[in-house]
């Protein structure tokens, strides 16, 4: 009695998943929209802090003199270049995946 309860449960639940597979892609949506969202929010801010991160590494470029010891300002402008362009890449990642170049793999099931 107990295991033909379980086929019947699990073949109502394979009938609803069934039957829900366009609220899925819908909520699928919804959530490529969401994180598309936030990474143009993360961009907007990177592009921001790049802009200070820039005005600091010349300030400590110019605080290190001409004796060549620099490392700090050149390690300064590299991390301000790098962080813009990893939350740039993140976005354009993300639109890659929700214009359909990159597909997203179907959930097993």
């Amino acid at each position: 009695m107990r295991s033909l309860l379980s086929i019947i449960s699990l073949g109502a639940a394979a009938l609803l998943c069934t039957a829900a597979a366009p609220a899925v892609e819908l909520a699928e949506q919804e959530m490529l929209d969401a994180f598309d969202a936030a990474l143009t929010a993360i961009a907007v801010a990177a592009s921001g802090l790049a802009l200070f991160g820039l005005v600091w590494a010349g300030f400590l470029l110019m605080a290190d003199g001409a004796e060549g010891r620099s490392a700090r300002g050149r390690a300064a402008v590299f991390l301000t270049v790098a962080g813009p362009a990893l939350a740039l890449s993140a976005k354009g990642l993300a639109m890659l995946i929700s214009s359909g170049v990159i597909p997203i793999p179907a959930p097993l099931i």
